[in-house]
């Protein structure tokens, strides 16, 4: 059990159960400082320093994926990254973060339904597909619901102007099927302001809410973009 677990790599109750090892066992393990208890069903080996954040995250059940400005920093496409940022995980359904892994890592957990496909760009990532990260073309629109509540106008207008390389082919039913209209509205108005190659590519006849502007209303002031 204890060479089959990598380093950092948290181990559930269920986990311990294929390999062979009962709750009694387990405990039995913790008492003996083989294993160190991280919660309720979470166990970690007592060689490992401390938990390592995409093994916790690829020991988590249900329906996920990592989305939003954090999918698009892991992709390449970044501005002024903040210092350990928290990362976003979009769940679809019914999802909850352990207490142990909240107070570990900086975690914020987005429970939208923003697409009528929740599967619809999403693919397991390269470097462990056991996790699953929003495509930029999508993860570009979960950025853009968050505005202005979770995300500031100003960082996610450079965001777009560095997402040259969208595939027209994703873009288009994801746009579609998108719920959010403000999300449609930014990305288009900053995709044109951009002069993004896409836009020659894109069919508007299709996509609900493209021709109105997102309005941003202040004390002072509208600005529409």
């Amino acid at each position: 059990m204890l060479t089959h677990a990598a380093p950092g790599q948290p181990l559930t109750s269920a986990w311990l159960a294929e390999q062979g090892v009962s709750p009694q066992l387990a405990y039995h393990y913790v008492q003996a400082g083989w294993l160190i208890r991280l919660g309720h069903g979470w166990f970690l080996r007592a060689s490992s320093d401390k938990p390592e954040l995409l093994l916790s995250l690829a020991a988590l059940s249900g329906t996920f994926h990592i989305g939003g400005k954090t999918a698009l920093a892991w992709h390449g496409y970044h501005h002024n990254l903040a210092h350990r940022a928290a990362t976003e995980l979009f769940a679809q359904g019914p999802f909850r973060l352990p207490e142990w892994m909240q107070s570990q890592f900086p975690l914020t957990v987005r429970k939208r339904r923003l697409f009528d496909d929740g599967a619809q760009g999403v693919a397991p990532w390269r470097y462990m597909a056991s996790l699953r990260v929003a495509e930029p073309e999508r993860a570009v629109l979960e950025m853009l619901w968050g505005v202005p509540q979770h995300q500031t106008l100003e960082e996610a207008t450079h965001l777009v102007e560095i997402l040259f390389g969208l595939r027209a082919t994703l873009m288009q039913p994801l746009l579609e099927s998108c719920r959010n209209i403000k999300a449609v509205r930014l990305f288009l108005n900053l995709a044109k302001q951009a002069s993004h190659p896409i836009m020659e590519d894109l069919d508007m006849t299709r996509i609900t809410g493209s021709a109105a502007p997102y309005v941003r209303r202040h004390a002072t002031a509208t600005i529409r973009t």
